[in-house]
């Protein structure tokens, strides 16, 4: 009866040991690092040393009735606590998914995976949080997308949307952020970019999209107007940032040019479907 009551309350001891390590993961979850999973893996270490010593006790002495008891309560015990911790880790793993998941979505457009207008105006707010310098807010708008919908069908404008997109954020500087807000808008931040900066980018961008997008059957061209505004010469503000950016993506559209910075005369245009920089 010895060997069978070590067997037990060893491999209670082993389910204990086993699963300090989970509980112990858990407790650095810093969404789950709460009071009570400290205060279990306290008790988890103090039920180690309890095992232990009773393991002493078994070695020292003949095995009777009540310690058998003990024994196999020793052995469930240490099962219990290990089959819980596994439970919760995984639990708790599903969970944290999940809300990165629903964090995605809510700051991602699901159609190009790009940053959505949410996402965009938070590493807006966050830049001018920073107390920064001068950076560029550029404003892309596809020329004639509709066009594009219309002729090749809504199917072909979503791929001509995810390879525009492709093409504009694998050629971004470091540190600078593009985010889609909306049909067939993109706008891009460029932290600590100058006039020069903006511009070189900008003509970059639009060289990058003029290049053939192919499609099934369809060989596309591809041509965009851009807008510029500088902070703070443009704007202290994001609402003023992103409204004059899109003044000046207007007129560039207006006027057939490549990219347009923004000039104080230029005159308020009817928003794009979806905008409202009110509430910027």
């Amino acid at each position: 009866m010895n060997t069978l009551a070590f067997i037990l309350v060893l491999a209670g001891l082993l389910g204990l040991l086993f699963a300090l390590p989970r509980i112990y993961q858990i407790c650095r979850v810093p969404e789950c690092s709460q009071q009570g999973w400290y205060v279990l893996l306290g008790l988890v270490c103090l039920f180690v040393l309890g095992y232990v010593g009773f393991l002493w006790l078994l070695s020292a002495q003949n095995t009777g009735q009540l310690e058998m008891i003990v024994a196999f309560i020793f052995f469930g015990g240490g099962g219990f606590v290990f089959l819980v911790s596994e439970l919760s880790g995984q639990t708790m793993k599903q969970l944290l998914w999940t809300l990165e998941e629903k964090d995605y979505q809510a700051n991602h457009d699901h159609l190009t995976g790009l940053p959505n207008r949410h996402a965009f105006y938070a590493a807006i707010t966050a830049l001018l949080a920073s107390k920064p310098g001068q950076f560029a807010c550029l404003m892309m708008d596809l020329d004639d997308f509709k066009v594009i919908n219309d002729t090749c069908g809504h199917h072909v404008g979503d791929l001509v949307l995810v390879e525009v997109a492709e093409r504009v954020s694998s050629h971004l500087p470091d540190g600078a952020l593009v985010a889609r807000l909306g049909g067939d808008e993109l706008a891009i931040l460029l932290p600590k970019g100058e006039a020069v900066d903006a511009i070189a980018l900008a003509e970059m961008l639009q060289d990058l999209l003029k290049q053939d997008i192919i499609i099934g059957s369809h060989r596309l061209a591809v041509s965009t107007s851009v807008g510029i505004a500088l902070f703070p010469e443009h704007g202290e503000d994001k609402k003023y940032l992103l409204k004059h950016a899109d003044i000046a993506m207007y007129h560039a559209k207006r006027n057939d040019k490549r990219w347009q910075m923004y000039e104080p005369h230029q005159k308020l245009h009817p928003l794009p479907s979806g905008a409202n920089w009110s509430d910027t």
